[in-house]
């Protein structure tokens, strides 16, 4: 090993230490990849193991969904109508208290992503055939680190620790008459939680799938850039990654919450053209709340941001 290559290997592992320190205060479970995207330098904690990717699971059913469109299957001007009973709540769910709504493809696509509606997502997962559909999408692209089988109907109703309603019942009437301590649950403080085992993915698995679709190898360009603009978009998770960075450096992401869990995944664009970095970032089973997770969060995008502008 030269001389140069050691003091690589030890920057690299003094700051994997500082980013262990930095997620000990979640007092739960930390997952954190860091990559450059030019120079593939990576920073990562405890990357291999799972963790609930809550609404970050919206990125491998985008991919699928612009798969489709890139086949011809689906085109991003096609009308969809959003039925009745798949409306839940935030979102489109909220916009729209009555029927006949039809949206098209990219503009239920563009609610997934930057609001992180989850209406929308479900009527994309009907349009691609719902998760077992994603499944054989990662499994043929070779993103196997997920596990995913659940819409958002279903995984609202085991965030809430609910039975699932009567099909024709909509998730968003269903929440509508039950007290705040049901519906806050992404701010539940709960020592012993242990999120649901049927949605799970390591950092290390988001983070392949965040660098093979910035480097064109999983969509074409076209749909590849609408997906990265979307993100670039989005008005959740703001307290978290990007929470602290200096100002005009943007960060395109998607988010996700759950009980005991934060989640944000994305490209931080760093100033001084030094480049993009990939970041995948996973809180669970933490006891805080979710401000205080989030700003656990805030800390290692901040500590991300200035590591990779010195060793630029």
């Amino acid at each position: 090993m030269t001389i140069k290559q050691n003091a690589q290997d030890t920057r690299r592992r003094k700051a994997e230490a500082e980013l262990t320190r930095l997620g000990a205060y979640s007092k739960g479970d930390v997952g954190i990849v860091a990559t450059h995207l030019k120079s593939s330098e990576s920073l990562s904690v405890a990357d291999s193991a799972l963790y609930p990717p809550c609404s970050a699971v919206k990125m491998p059913l985008a991919l699928a969904l612009l798969d489709k469109v890139d086949r011809g299957e689906l085109k991003l001007d096609q009308l969809v109508e959003v039925r009745q009973e798949e409306m839940n709540p935030v979102g489109i769910g909220d916009d729209y208290p009555h029927g006949g709504v039809v949206l098209s493809l990219a503009n239920l696509l563009e609610a997934t992503i930057t609001r992180s509606c989850n209406t929308a997502t479900d009527v994309l997962f009907r349009l691609v055939g719902g998760p077992p559909a994603v499944m054989a999408y990662l499994e043929r692209v070779g993103l196997r680190e997920f596990q995913i089988q659940r819409t958002m109907r279903v995984a609202l109703a085991v965030l809430h620790e609910l039975p699932l309603p009567a099909d024709h019942v909509s998730m968003r009437d269903y929440l509508r008459s039950l007290p705040f301590e049901v519906l806050d649950a992404r701010n539940r403080t709960n020592a012993d939680f242990h999120h649901d085992q049927r949605d799970m993915c390591t950092p290390r698995g988001m983070q392949s799938l965040l660098v093979r679709l910035w480097n064109d190898e999983l969509l074409k360009p076209a749909t590849r850039n609408l997906l990265v603009d979307i993100m670039g978009r989005t008005v959740t998770g703001a307290n978290r990654l990007q929470g602290r960075l200096p100002q005009g450096v943007p960060f395109a992401s998607k988010s996700g919450s759950g009980a005991g869990s934060a989640v944000d995944v994305g490209f931080l664009t760093l100033p001084d053209g030094k480049g993009t970095v990939a970041i995948s970032a996973f809180v669970a089973a933490s006891p805080l709340t979710m401000a205080e997770r989030e700003a656990v969060l805030a800390d290692v995008g901040r500590f991300i941001c200035d590591y990779f502008m010195l060793v630029r």
